[in-house]
C-alpha cells in the first residue's frame, strides 16, 4: 500500500481525481444497498423464500456442473465418483428446493448451519497450529463463535432464520448509508481540491 507521504502533490492530485469521477458508484451501492435492506426489514419472510429459490437454483445448476465434471477422464476413479455422487445429491436437493417453500428455507438453514460449523472448524484449526501470536487467540474465539452460531442455527433453526434476516437488513441499511456518505464525501472532497 503507497503511504500518502510517499506521492507527491501532483500523484495525490491525480488519485483523488481517479476516485472522484466514481463517486457516483459507491452512490448507487448505497442506494442499492439502503433498498434490499428495507425491503428485508420490511418483508422478511418473503426475502427467505427469494433468499431460498436461489439456493435451490444453485444447488440444481451447481449438481449439473458436478455431474459433468464426473464424466471428465482426467479425474481419478475417486475424484469422478464423488463428484458424480455430489451432483446427483445437489440435483435432488435443487428440486426439493422447487417442490415446497419448507423444505427451500429447512435446505437454506441446514446449509448455513453446516457452513458455519465447517467454517469455525477451519478457523479454529489454522489458529490453533499458529504461532502463540496474540491475533491466533482471537482466530480461536472466531472458530468457537462459528461453531456455536453453526450449532445454534441447526438446534433452533426458524429463531435463528428470522434474527440473520432482521440483522442482515439492519446491517445493509448501515452500510448503505455510510456507503452514500462516503461517495458525497469524495465528490465534496473532489470538487474542493479541483477548485481550489
Amino acid at each position: 500500500m503507497v503511504e500518502s507521504d510517499d506521492l507527491t502533490p501532483q500523484q495525490k492530485q491525480e488519485l483523488l481525481s481517479t476516485i472522484a469521477h466514481s463517486w457516483w458508484l459507491v452512490l448507487g451501492l448505497g442506494v442499492v444497498s439502503v433498498i434490499v435492506g428495507g425491503l428485508v426489514l420490511w418483508a422478511p419472510f418473503a426475502t427467505v423464500r427469494v433468499a431460498a429459490i436461489i439456493f435451490g437454483l444453485w444447488l440444481l445448476i451447481g449438481g449439473i456442473f458436478r455431474l459433468a465434471q464426473s464424466l471428465d477422464q482426467q479425474l481419478d476413479t475417486t475424484g469422478r465418483v464423488v463428484s458424480a455422487i455430489s451432483g446427483v445429491v445437489g440435483i435432488v436437493l435443487g428440486i426439493v428446493c422447487f417442490q415446497s417453500v419448507e423444505d427451500r428455507v429447512s435446505l437454506l438453514v441446514l446449509f448455513i448451519g453446516i457452513w458455519w460449523i465447517l467454517s469455525g472448524l477451519m478457523q479454529l484449526i489454522t489458529s490453533a497450529g499458529g504461532r502463540g501470536e496474540p491475533s491466533d487467540g482471537f482466530g480461536i474465539f472466531l472458530g468457537l463463535l462459528g461453531i456455536l452460531a453453526g450449532i445454534v442455527v441447526l438446534v433452533w433453526p426458524i429463531g435463528s432464520l428470522s434474527v440473520l434476516v432482521v440483522v442482515a437488513g439492519i446491517w445493509l441499511l448501515v452500510l448503505g448509508l455510510v456507503q452514500i456518505l462516503v461517495a458525497f464525501r469524495v465528490r465534496s472532497l473532489a470538487n474542493r481540491t479541483v477548485s481550489g
